[in-house]
């Protein structure tokens, strides 16, 4: 078993709180943000029914300003309401949508598959004046937002309190907005086409949390037997936790290094095999490697090493936002490129505390 790396193993981080900012907690961002809604009647109120809804990533980038986390989506009362409050039996699902916007097609229209944010169950619909919070969905699980890419919901509506027919009820939305489109389809929750409309949706608060693990870079570049080994990091980062990071499909018993960083711009990545040897690869360092920690893998046989590095995090609150690079390398012989291999790649900021 390893020794825990601690404060010295982890200067990389700790020299890079120097210069961190104070982040907040939480930020919000009302998107389309248009200064005057108009009213829509769908989805909850429109009884069962399939829903999509696009929003463009610029309608967020203003506010964000580095990939985060969002954990509630909000939506507001229109201008006129005739209905008292409601129960309705919805699901909401997130993911990352395509540049095009949404066709009919709803399985079409994710780029990446989607995550359950919110699992089918009872929300309450209140009956509230205009601007007032309709709303709330805190989400289950946390969506990872590339800051790259469009964003895709999609509200699955099984019935209602009110016999699963539709009602009067408006929200507060868009009707042409150069940031937002709908598809939607009434009668049943897996529908697989339902009508487009460009510029119409509902207008949503998304409240965000930073600290986030996304993958980038090259893939890897192969060891022993022609398997790529694979990183995964098992939290995202933040103050006083162990923070564990695994790596697999290595050769087996190889040394091997865990390596950090805190960038991944020019001149990374580094063809690392051309560097030592002068001859091109797919073997790729991509980040200024500020610190290492050693291993050896374990298991039996090419494809089926592991190792797996639990960094102890500083309780310290300073370097929370802080960026940070990771890869792992492994020595192998019997690599087809310069005698090692090169893993995935993470990037990760540092939460908050709690995560």
């Amino acid at each position: 078993m390893l020794p825990q790396p601690t404060f010295p193993m982890m200067r990389a981080i700790l020299l890079a709180s120097l210069l961190a900012a104070v982040v907040p907690a939480q930020t919000q961002v009302t998107a389309p943000n248009i200064p005057v809604g108009q009213n829509v009647d769908r989805p909850f109120p429109g009884g069962i029914g399939r829903y999509q809804q696009w929003f463009a990533p610029n309608l967020f980038t203003g506010t964000i300003l580095e990939p985060m986390r969002f954990e509630q989506i909000e939506f507001f009362g229109g201008s006129s309401q005739t209905s008292t409050a409601a129960q309705i039996d919805c699901e909401l699902l997130i993911g990352h949508g395509k540049f095009s916007g949404v066709s009919g097609s709803f399985d079409s229209n994710w780029d990446t598959a989607p995550i359950v944010a919110k699992a089918r169950a009872m929300v309450q619909l209140n009956a509230t004046g205009a601007g007032g919070v309709a709303m709330t969905f805190p989400f289950t699980n946390k969506f990872t937002w590339d800051r790259v890419r469009p964003i895709l919901i999609e509200v699955r509506v099984h019935g209602n309190s009110l016999s699963n027919q539709p009602f009067n009820y408006n929200f507060r939305g868009a009707l042409a907005s150069t940031g937002t489109a709908r598809v939607y389809a009434g009668g049943s929750v897996g529908a697989t086409s339902g009508t487009p409309l460009t510029g119409v949706g509902m207008v949503a608060r998304f409240q965000a949390r930073p600290g986030v693990v996304i993958g980038f870079g090259p893939a890897g570049c192969a060891g022993e037997g022609g398997f790529v080994p694979a990183a995964s990091v098992v939290q995202v980062p933040s103050p006083g936790i162990t923070w564990t990071h695994n790596l697999a499909q290595a050769a087996s018993q190889r040394p091997c290094l865990w390596i950090i960083g805190d960038t991944n711009t020019a001149p990374f990545p580094v063809d690392l095999v051309n560097l030592l040897y002068g001859v091109p690869s797919t073997c790729f360092l991509t980040n200024n490697a500020l610190n290492t920690v050693a291993a050896m893998t374990v298991g039996g046989g090419a494809g089926a090493g592991m190792a797996s590095v639990p960094i102890a995090l500083p309780a310290t609150t300073s370097y929370v936002g802080v960026n940070v690079f990771t890869q792992w390398l492994v020595i192998d012989p019997l690599a087809p490129m310069g005698g090692l291999s090169l893993s995935n790649s993470h990037r990760c900021i540092v939460a908050p505390v709690g995560g």
